[in-house]
């Protein structure tokens, strides 16, 4: 029953009034923290969007701002567009990452006993961990640009003397890997004969750029292999074969698939990100025009890429905050040739070493705040940390939260050291 009232409609007429203003408002507010605008790009309309909103879009497609279920492993290394392989610590970590109650058996028995995943030379001319289902994708896409860049290398060099040189030893290297894998000794002494090992190295890692060998089981503890084997990928994978792709094709649905884990980026991203020259990934954007829109983001100078269809992920709220312990050369960190994404300049000198090292990082929500490495003493492991500003108290709080996550996935037992920046 309504409340008896004699002005009760100039009440209502009031608490209208009061209700939608305050609609307006938060719609006001909603539009002004909207993470991007329209904006005309050349005459077209494109996006400008904050180098926040485009953090976050990657992060949250490299399952950083929060860790994906177990069951979902396969598909988080298809989301990330694979695993750097540069050392089983850095993958297994890589993964940790990005998966929840990850145990450190999960990834070699998709390796080497499922062989769901595949481990060979991909992006960069540098070792990966690839889905198994996506290996002739990135074989066939990758294989022109990374064998035209491998046959000026070794002609340059003088390690062959012309691009096919090597291609007469093709046929004895997979003859003796016909049966089972081979690590490089036992494959030194059967095809032996007339080669050195430092071109048997080279001669395999051609056929694995050409998809003929790839990775096959390691010695060695989960966190260090010590010796690798290899195997002939039509015995490995015996349904590698499948598909009818060209190059061409491959590439551009790389870049569909890049743009989806790593967009807004550039020409110059891509080309980065697979080894290739820029000319030669344009004409892969050029077939999947229809489904860009061009991007400016605030601060950075240029033009970005990035799908139609991915738009609306720029509009997701902030994130909780959070903190990760990335390995050496993480997939984040190597994704794009502009590191500005999640580094400021001053910093980039932290984690791009001489010798084309690249260091662990710490990462506070979008920015890289500093780096870490962990090492070996006779009771326990120190893991040193290495903040670029001080930390706020919950920031720290987050950070030694990964480090016991990092305890329980190793079993090991880490000790931490504290190196305060020097401006604190």
């Amino acid at each position: 029953m309504r409340p008896k009232c004699d002005n009760w409609p100039n009440v209502r007429s009031i608490w209208d009034t009061l209700i939608k203003g305050a609609l307006h408002e938060v719609h006001e507010t909603v539009k002004i923290q909207k993470p991007w605008r329209h904006v005309m790009i050349d005459g077209e309309r494109g996006l400008e969007v904050s180098l926040e909103a485009a953090a976050r879009f990657t992060l949250r497609r490299h399952h950083l701002v929060e860790r994906a279920p177990v069951e979902r492993m396969l598909e988080v290394v298809d989301d990330v567009m694979g695993l750097n392989a540069q050392g089983a610590f850095n993958y297994q970590l890589s993964l940790w990452n990005r998966v929840r109650r990850l145990t450190v058996d999960r990834l070699p028995n998709a390796l080497y006993e499922e062989r769901c995943l595949i481990r060979s030379w991909f992006m960069r001319d540098t070792v990966h961990i690839v889905p198994a289902r996506s290996y002739s994708l990135f074989r066939r896409g990758l294989e022109r640009s990374l064998m035209q860049e491998w046959n000026r290398w070794t002609v340059k060099t003088g390690r062959k003397q012309a691009p096919d040189s090597w291609e007469p030893l093709y046929t004895s290297i997979l003859e003796a890997l016909e049966g089972s894998p081979l690590t490089l000794n036992r494959l030194m002494d059967e095809v032996g004969q007339g080669i050195d090992k430092p071109t048997l190295i080279r001669v395999v890692r051609e056929m694995s750029l050409r998809g003929r060998v790839c990775h096959a089981a390691s010695k060695g503890p989960w966190h260090h292999s010590t010796e690798h084997s290899f195997a002939r990928v039509d015995r490995w994978l015996p349904d590698s074969e499948g598909g009818t792709l060209s190059g061409t094709e491959a590439l551009t649905k790389l870049a569909v698939r890049y743009l989806r884990s790593y967009g807004p980026a550039s020409f110059s991203d891509f080309a980065y990100w697979t080894g290739a020259r820029v000319h030669d990934v344009k004409p892969a954007f050029r077939e999947i025009s229809d489904l860009l829109t061009e991007v400016l983001i605030s601060g950075q100078r240029g033009t970005y890429l990035m799908l139609k269809e991915d738009v609306p992920d720029l509009t997701e709220s902030d994130p909780e905050p959070f903190a990760r312990l990335l390995p050496q050369f993480d997939e984040l960190i190597m994704g794009h040739r502009d590191k500005t994404r999640f580094i400021d300049e001053g910093d980039r000198g932290r984690v791009f070493l001489p010798r084309a090292d690249v260091a662990a990082t710490i990462l506070v929500n979008e920015r890289v705040t500093g780096t870490w490495s962990i090492k070996k003493s006779k009771e326990n492991r120190v893991l040193t940390l290495m903040p670029s500003r001080k930390l706020s108290a919950e920031e720290s709080e987050m950070v030694e939260a990964e480090v016991e996550g990092m305890r329980d996935f190793t079993g090991f037992q880490i000790e931490i050291e504290l190196i305060p920046p020097q401006n604190a």
